[in-house]
């Protein structure tokens, strides 16, 4: 009888302690935000922050491989440690503006580069360039080209152009491959597990799912598809592994209205808010996001 209490206590702690397991972290960053924070889910606090130089202006973060932080600043793309040196750091001139640094499947990281032309530049692990491509995107003011740019699964680059509201993916060596109109003022992209890509619309409020072979619109999600938050300025999404998106909810461009969102909404697949992040006064604003699983955080060494 005495055993049988024991382990009824045991199965009902670790019932309890379910919830406890998960120690996802978010390391955010946003234009207009002097640091770079990793975020714990589970409990919303700030565990670290990156202060950024003067005049750096942040719209891409991830984590690389060997468990550095990397970033674009606008001037340049960096990988810092977590005791805050830098390991690399790729410069870029005044008429430039580097605003993208997003991982490559090798390791290496792909620097987009706004400029007459376009730069498309890979990096290997300790930042030396292994791949160059300049592209003519059009448009004569760089700060007005892109934001985030990814590489698909069949190598070729997926940009976002904002000002004119198009989307185009582009071959390593620099041919056109697609060109679709998005109607939207796009931020970012993303391909999906299931092979569309999502393309958040900034200050348009909404993203959009679009077939990336036709460019058919298969999708539009605004505020009144979502169960539990608005969309601000819609930059970064990511999809999650459990198939959830985070919506990075950006508050920038409200000319003096207090934004009272979150800056992080995780939705499912109803469009329901299951999780969000609403902390103005420790994170600031958030354009940029990479998740990293409790799997992966501890894989790395971390605890």
């Amino acid at each position: 009888m005495i055993q049988r209490f024991w382990v009824c206590i045991i199965v009902t702690l670790l019932w309890g302690m379910r919830g406890l397991a998960a120690q996802d972290k978010i390391l955010v960053a946003g234009s207009g935000n002097p640091v770079i924070s990793l975020v714990d889910k589970q409990t919303g606090k700030v565990e670290w922050r990156h202060v950024l130089e003067k005049g750096e202006e942040c719209n891409s973060v991830a984590l690389t491989a060997g468990g550095n932080i990397l970033y674009s600043y606008k001037k340049g793309a960096k990988v810092v440690n977590w005791n805050h040196e830098v390991v690399w750091d790729y410069v870029v001139s005044e008429s430039q503006e580097l605003q993208s640094a997003t991982l490559l499947s090798d390791g290496g990281a792909l620097l987009g580069i706004c400029g007459n032309p376009a730069l498309f530049i890979e990096v290997d692990k300790e930042g030396r360039e292994t791949h160059r491509m300049a592209f003519d995107l059009g448009i004569a003011k760089p700060h007005s080209q892109f934001r985030q740019v990814f590489q698909l699964k069949n190598g070729n680059y997926l940009v976002p152009l904002m000002s004119v509201r198009k989307v185009m993916e582009i071959s390593r060596d620099g041919a056109l491959v697609k060109e679709y109109e998005v109607g939207g003022k796009v931020f970012s992209s993303l391909e999906l597990a299931d092979g569309n890509w999502l393309l958040p619309c900034g200050d348009d409020h909404y993203y959009l799912v679009m077939d990336g072979k036709t460019g058919k619109k298969v999708k539009k999600v605004t505020s009144n598809d979502v169960k539990g938050a608005a969309f601000w300025f819609v930059a970064q999404v990511l999809e999650l592994q459990n198939e959830n998106l985070l919506v990075c909810n950006w508050g920038g461009h409200t000319k003096g209205v207090v934004v009272d969102e979150p800056q992080l909404i995780e939705l499912d697949g109803e469009g329901k808010v299951v999780w969000s992040l609403r902390d103005k006064q420790n994170v600031g604003k958030v354009s940029a996001a990479y998740y990293i699983d409790k799997q992966k955080w501890l894989k790395l060494g971390f605890k």
